[in-house]
């Protein structure tokens, strides 16, 4: 059945591509037109010292692409594949009991669709960096990687070391540090954003990695969540490589920033308007950072959505709170039913694809998309 419904969904999207432009691209609302692949890789930045591990920035990296026809027959990705090794398992299984899940029960229920080390697609395609919230991981919001790879991206997603929840290196397990919010640490992690940007690039101009000729020349996106939104906003501004970026519930990090700051490439900022990790104040930065922002822009604002609502604690403990489930009031009793995450994560995807197909692939179809609000009774949307 689960068979079925993809081929389904990837004859649609090839139906959904304008006759009229190569650049159109498929359905926003639909799952794109590719099979979808994942694998591990751990990147050295031998220019940087990591002041966690007192070595070389070593960063561990997950890559969703789009995968080649017949992929679809290598093992679909597990839980504890994201983990590696035993070691790393083990670390796992305490993280996830800190956010109050149960790692077994995740490896049993976790949904995603990427096929494991499956044969990159022929062509190439825009590259899109992912930023991780504070205390998070690199694969904290796969839902939103796997729905842009199906439309033809790839997307790489490091665990910042030592600001992950825990980092498994080849040689290490290193845990997370709270000297990774002081703000002489921030610039770490956009400059980890910049080191994957150079090196995927180095690497898909090279003779012999499987990413060979498979980055598109100048696409280039970014996305994050929480300090990751923070992250992205402060990449695109160290990196003009950058063409346009998704920072969603930005964090007080942002008041860090140098000022004349404002964003100056297309900018989509999605918020939660019950987040109860950055309150209405950290919304307000937020929206304040947007109204500085040059156009075109967007704002994405989810009617009772917290701020992990765009994360895959979905799927980790459905009773987390702050978007997922049912907030409590100190009495114990129920304070707010927050909306429902996997319909809000839906939405996301839809304006997610839609907004770097319009800026990265120029999708007149996609712009067209952005123009209108679909969903009034879910969010507030501003287009400026």
């Amino acid at each position: 059945m689960r068979k079925s419904l993809r081929i389904i969904a990837i004859v649609l999207g090839f139906f959904a591509i304008s006759a009229d432009s190569l650049c159109d691209a498929a359905d926003p609302r639909m799952p794109g037109p590719y099979t979808v692949g994942v694998r591990t890789e751990v990147f050295v930045d031998d220019q940087r010292e990591c002041a966690i591990t007192g070595k070389p920035r070593t960063l561990v990296t997950e890559i969703w692409y789009p995968a080649a026809q017949g992929s679809e027959k290598q093992p679909l990705n597990k839980f504890s594949d994201f983990w590696g090794s035993p070691a790393g398992v083990a670390a796992g299984k305490i993280v996830i009991g800190r956010f109050g899940g149960q790692f077994d029960k995740v490896e049993e229920t976790f949904k995603n669709i990427a096929h494991r080390n499956a044969k990159i697609d022929a062509g190439s395609f825009p590259l899109l960096v992912f930023s991780h919230g504070n205390g998070g991981f690199r694969h904290q919001n796969t839902y939103q990687a796997e729905f842009l790879a199906s439309h033809g991206y790839i997307v790489a997603a490091a665990d910042h070391t030592g600001n992950a929840a825990t980092t498994i290196l080849p040689d290490q397990i290193v845990p997370y540090s709270l000297d990774t919010r002081e703000p002489e640490r921030r610039d770490d992690r956009p400059h980890d954003v910049s080191f994957l940007i150079t090196h995927l690039s180095e690497l898909s101009a090279s003779g012999d990695h499987w990413l060979r000729d498979r980055l598109a020349d100048g696409q280039i996106g970014a996305f994050g969540h929480s300090f990751g939104g923070f992250t992205v906003c402060r990449a695109a501004e160290l990196d003009p490589r950058i063409k346009a970026i998704i920072p969603m519930t930005l964090t007080d990090a942002l008041r860090e920033m140098p000022e004349n700051n404002d964003c100056k490439i297309p900018l989509l900022l999605i918020l939660g308007d019950t987040d109860r990790t950055v309150g209405e104040g950290g919304n307000n930065r937020s929206i304040d950072y947007f109204e500085k922002a040059a156009d075109p822009k967007y704002l994405l604002n989810f009617k009772n959505a917290g701020h992990y609502t765009f994360t895959e604690m979905t799927q980790i403990n459905t009773n987390w709170g702050d978007g997922i489930g049912i907030e409590k009031g100190k009495d114990g009793s129920p304070d707010l039913t927050f909306s429902d995450a996997l319909e809000d994560q839906r939405i996301t995807n839809e304006y997610s694809v839609a907004f770097f197909d319009t800026f990265l692939k120029d999708s007149a179809a996609a712009r067209k998309f952005l123009d209108q609000n679909h969903y009034p009774q879910e969010v507030d949307y501003r287009r400026d």
